[in-house]
């Protein structure tokens, strides 16, 4: 009997130490991720030396350089073994630096008739590098506003995968009055509504938008808009790049293509721009076929790089499941001569990355997790999309993807609370919310709002890993004047903020890697 006294005794003492070893390791982890070190990353990746660190690029190719080094001084693994067997963190990107020619033009074939239609006098290139489509249909979206919980939804019943797809500028109005709430009504109009309308297509997979400004709701009328198109840029050589979830090319036609595409079809808009409402009908439009082509004068192919580092799981059976935390390193091209240090957008959430990847080595998680910083977010989810079709990772396996975009600044209506943004697809909202609630108690100081990727004023990487049907969200700091300009510098990073938004972002992986089984979230 002693002697099983004894084994009990020493089987406690085991058990206590080595949870306690365990808390040790983790409160070690928390607090190593820190201001300063965020800060030190930050200043580094948005120094003026950097250029903004655009998609394939000398300076971007310094910034992977940075994280990797990152990495391998924090024993994080490289996750990417070569044709040779030696591993590397980097995985190749491929692009083409592509020269093209002057000829750009649209057929639209509509029983069999040709309408020829050319670059600036009938549309404009608002973004995108993949402008050549072959033998598409067509689907008018009407407004393209899904607010189902105020009973409006312009895509029930649509397929758009693959498609082009129309979609009128303005929101829904009847007898003079807007039918949706103020708010709602407010985010889908003038220029910023526009911004916002096209970044809630973008999750539709759709090849292609053509906004029509048909009655001047935008505010900004046809002539005004300037035409986005390069003669020379990098073209993305991955794949697909418009399909589950990634950016497809956006263009701005002329009113008076309605005419073309829609003729006397009742529903046409044109036709009823002073009451769209009164014959308004969301539709695949029947024999039409969309065409566009741009010509290629030259290609060079070009690599750049995602940056990938592991730290495998220590449970038998859990180690085969993943969870990833990715964030894009690239920024975007100067604007009007000056640089765009892209502080917060996002060297911001690629040093998050950083820091938690050496919190989770230094008390690894029973799951495997995989940190990325991806290339050519800025380009179209480019990175992120080539990392998810390269099955580096089965996805199947990956269980949940945290993206940080942009952890260092809060958005102008929000700098008094300094609130930040958590955004995540309609379907996950509920189940993300009550999972970081739990979480975050005592951990920041300023409140969380919960938003959707549909409505949210901008795109990130998560959305590729959601087209997969896996859980994901961004932590988001939501817009403000600096975004895109010159004035993103490191000095106005509000540190303490990144610092509580990092360890957050920690504790979240930190659970989901050690427990049973991974919520779906719906």
């Amino acid at each position: 009997m002693k002697k099983f006294k004894t084994l009990i005794t020493l089987s406690l003492f085991f058990t206590v130490t080595f949870c306690s070893l365990h808390s040790l390791r983790g409160q070690e982890a928390i607090e190593s991720i820190s201001a300063e070190e965020l800060k030190s990353h930050i200043y580094f990746l948005a120094s003026d030396f950097m250029a903004g660190r655009v998609g394939p690029s000398h300076e971007y190719e310094i910034a992977a350089q940075y994280v990797a080094t990152q990495f391998a001084a924090a024993g994080i693994e490289p996750a990417v073994v070569s044709e040779d067997g030696t591993k590397s963190y980097f995985q190749g990107v491929p692009f083409a630096k592509t020269v093209f020619g002057d000829k750009i033009g649209w057929k639209i074939t509509v029983d069999g008739n040709a309408n020829y239609l050319k670059h600036i006098e009938d549309f404009k290139i608002l973004y995108g590098s993949s402008l050549n489509h072959t033998n598409l249909d067509i689907v008018y979206v009407g407004y393209g506003i899904e607010e189902p919980d105020y009973g409006w939804n312009d895509f029930e019943g649509l397929d758009t995968e693959g498609k082009i797809m129309v979609c009128i500028g303005g929101a829904p109005v009847k007898k003079g009055e807007p039918v949706l709430p103020g708010e709602i009504n407010k985010k889908y109009i003038g220029p910023m509504g526009l911004q916002s309308k096209i970044m809630g297509l973008f999750s539709k997979n759709a090849a292609a938008i053509i906004l029509v400004d048909v009655d001047g709701t935008s505010g900004i009328p046809y002539p005004m808009m300037p035409s986005q198109f390069e003669k020379e840029k990098y073209v993305y050589k991955g794949g697909e790049s418009g399909r589950r979830g990634g950016m497809p090319s956006v263009y701005l036609a002329k009113p008076e293509i309605m005419n073309i595409l829609m003729g006397d079809n009742k529903y046409n808009p044109l036709a009823n721009k002073d009451d769209i409402l009164k014959k308004y009908k969301t539709q695949v439009l029947e024999n039409i076929k969309f065409d566009a082509e741009i010509e290629v004068i030259s290609e060079e192919e070009i690599i750049s790089k995602n940056i990938i580092g592991v730290v495998p799981g220590t449970d038998p059976v859990l180690k085969d499941e993943v969870i990833v935390i990715g964030a894009h390193l690239d920024h975007v091209k100067p604007v009007n001569g000056q640089v765009c240090n892209g502080a917060d957008d996002n060297a911001s959430g690629s040093a998050g990355v950083i820091e938690i990847a050496e919190a989770v080595k230094l008390s690894p998680c029973k799951r495997t997790m995989v940190f990325i910083t991806y290339t050519a977010e800025e380009m179209g989810l480019l990175g992120s999309r080539y990392f998810i079709d390269s099955e580096l990772y089965s996805k199947d396996l990956i269980k949940f993807n945290l993206n940080m975009d942009m952890i260092g600044r809060s958005s102008t209506k929000n700098e008094e609370s300094r609130a930040h943004y958590v955004v995540t697809n309609k379907k996950y909202v509920a189940g993300i919310e009550e999972f970081i609630t739990d979480v975050n108690k005592g951990i920041t100081d300023f409140p969380i709002i919960y938003d959707n990727d549909e409505d949210s004023p901008g795109g990130s990487d998560h959305q590729n890993f959601i087209g997969e049907g896996i859980p994901a969200f961004f932590f988001f700091s939501g817009m403000h004047r600096d975004l895109h300009q010159p004035g993103d510098d490191p000095e106005k990073i509000d540190y303490a903020k990144a610092e509580s938004i990092a360890r957050l972002g920690y504790l979240i992986v930190e659970k989901l890697g050690n427990m049973e089984t991974v919520p779906t979230f719906e």
